[in-house]
């Protein structure tokens, strides 16, 4: 095995338990924090999603890098080459390591762990039933061993995150950590081992992918000969990677923002040869604003982009008139308007009022654009649709459409057919904590592909099945709410702001963003 810490390390992870458990009775959890190093506020990768962190965590890079969704590990094996799972890597150095991976969420085995790393894979219905075959493993003295309790996530998804239902299967989750630790020691191999216990992410009321607290901070405990008995200063999900392959003795890559970022937090071992750990404090934006410009004038609009290729140009000056002159738009309710937009005023939308055309009944046939800026506000912990011209909740995600909704941190763009749907979700810049931020989604049907472009920058681009690209049209067009028009006046009671919402035909380029920026920067 290599110059390690130890000789074997067993990474246990318990899915949506977030922090919770320090409202549980939880003597194992307890034990961990007592005798190694722990912190009850980790932060999960943003999103606070399954596949993005478990996926963080076995491979060392953040979501935006990995590209990793609940629906990608669902249907294909992972296979970038380019970021090597956990598993890879220990096998590149240890070839005769035994390793393995026993989880409830079967997708983390078929679409991240499995590979050419040889890897014993293995799941259950339920933790339950997951428990023995973890046991098993533990006899055979593996290298490696990675776990994945998940009835903890359905608990808080059926019952409430945070709720007696929820604290009760967190309770049963710690009994199964002391089976494990126990079965260690009964294997003989205990003091040689380097025990990790993480939650992925937690949860408010029922559901989780935002970026509260009750969402991001999760626990991160450590123990082990050797181990610190102190608070973990920093740490993140994404750092169980670094910390796995440092305590056996395999190659920490460099830090790399674009790439591995997985760090071994401070606080946990004394050596000193571990460089400091990283964390960026994220810098508060500023934005000159300026009155929005005669569309056909100097520098107007369509002096940037044809009218004929602009489909809608909302600008909120005081109303919610299309400014190509192709679309009629309907208003319900009362959409409010205010002057701080990024040029001239911006509009309030949503639980208040919002606005609907029906002259854009054929786009989204073929590769469009979408393109907005957007207030960001910490506090929208539900899913906000910001425009749509499909029915956003789940009496019917699989129709012809696309959805984009902003959420906290996050945005999330969601194409979809009557078989099938999907969300691909990103995080907003890591500045971006309040104030304003361009987005824009390129539709590429010919390339099955989608680009994600903040702030006029390609942040993420990610292929899709053709599909959910087939036909994206449909009968009316939604601006502030989804095609039910509930749910962000009924299911969820948003209300949020925007400015300049343009919608163009064909998938914009690298030139077509730049252009765009030129034109905001004229």
């Amino acid at each position: 095995m290599g110059n390690g810490r130890y000789k074997y390390c067993a990474v246990i992870g318990v899915d949506g338990m977030g922090n919770f458990c320090r409202n549980a009775d939880t003597p194992n959890i307890d034990r961990i924090e007592r005798e190694g190093a722990s912190t009850q506020y980790a932060l999960s990768m943003d999103p606070t999603i399954s596949a993005e962190n478990w996926g963080a965590m076995l491979l060392g890079a953040a979501p935006v890098t990995h590209g990793l969704t609940n629906g990608i590990v669902s249907r294909q094996p992972y296979a970038n080459d380019a970021i090597p799972t956990v598993f890879t890597r220990l096998r590149a150095e240890f070839p005769d390591a035994y390793l393995a991976s026993v989880v409830n969420w079967d997708p983390i085995n078929r679409g991240i762990v499995a590979g050419p790393a040889g890897v014993d894979l293995d799941t259950a219905e339920n933790d339950e039933k997951l428990l023995p075959k973890i046991l098993e493993r533990v006899e055979k003295k593996p290298t490696f061993l990675f776990v994945q309790f998940d009835d903890v996530d359905g608990a808080g998804h059926g019952s409430g995150y945070g709720t007696e239902g929820h604290l009760k299967q967190i309770e049963t989750a710690d009994r199964y950590i002391g089976e494990i630790m126990r079965a260690y020691e009964k294997a003989g191999v205990a003091d040689d081992t380097l025990f990790v216990v993480i939650a992925d992410h937690g949860g408010i009321r029922h559901g989780h992918g935002g970026y509260t607290d009750e969402e991001k901070y999760v626990f991160f405990g450590v123990c082990g000969r050797g181990v610190r008995h102190e608070e973990i200063p920093r740490a993140e999900t994404v750092d169980v990677a670094a910390l796995v392959l440092y305590a056996l003795g395999a190659q920490v890559p460099e830090y790399d923002p674009d790439g591995f970022c997985s760090q071994v937090p401070e606080g946990i071992f004394d050596d000193e040869t571990l460089p400091p750990y990283r964390f960026v404090t994220p810098v508060p934006r500023r934005l000159t604003r300026r009155e929005t410009p005669d569309p056909d004038g100097e520098n107007g609009l369509f002096g940037f982009f044809p009218r004929e290729r602009t489909r809608l140009a909302m600008f909120f000056d005081d109303d919610v008139s299309d400014a190509s002159g192709h679309c009629t738009i309907k208003s319900y309710n009362h959409v409010k308007y205010y002057s701080g937009g990024v040029y001239g005023s911006c509009g309030e939308l949503g639980l208040t009022g919002f606005a609907s055309t029906e002259d854009l009944s054929d786009f989204g046939k073929g590769s469009f654009t979408v393109a907005v800026w957007l207030n960001i506000d910490r506090t929208l912990i539900e899913d906000c649709v910001v425009c749509s011209n499909r029915d956003w909740w789940w009496r019917s995600r699989n129709s012809n459409g696309f959805t984009l909704v902003m959420k906290n941190n996050d945005t999330v763009f969601s194409p979809g057919c009557p078989e099938d749907h999907d969300d691909f979700i990103t995080p907003l810049p890591a500045d971006a904590q309040s104030g304003w931020c361009h987005v824009i989604y390129a539709v590429d049907k010919e390339r099955c592909e989608l680009r994600l472009y903040t702030d006029f920058k390609l942040t993420r681009t990610v292929a899709v099945d053709g599909k959910l690209l087939a036909d994206n049209s449909a009968p009316e067009f939604f601006i502030g709410n989804d095609a039910g028009m509930e749910n962000n006046t009924k299911e969820f009671p948003n209300i949020f702001r925007l400015d300049d919402l343009l919608l163009f035909d064909g998938a914009f380029t690298d030139a077509d963003v730049k252009r765009l920026g030129e034109y905001y920067a004229r």
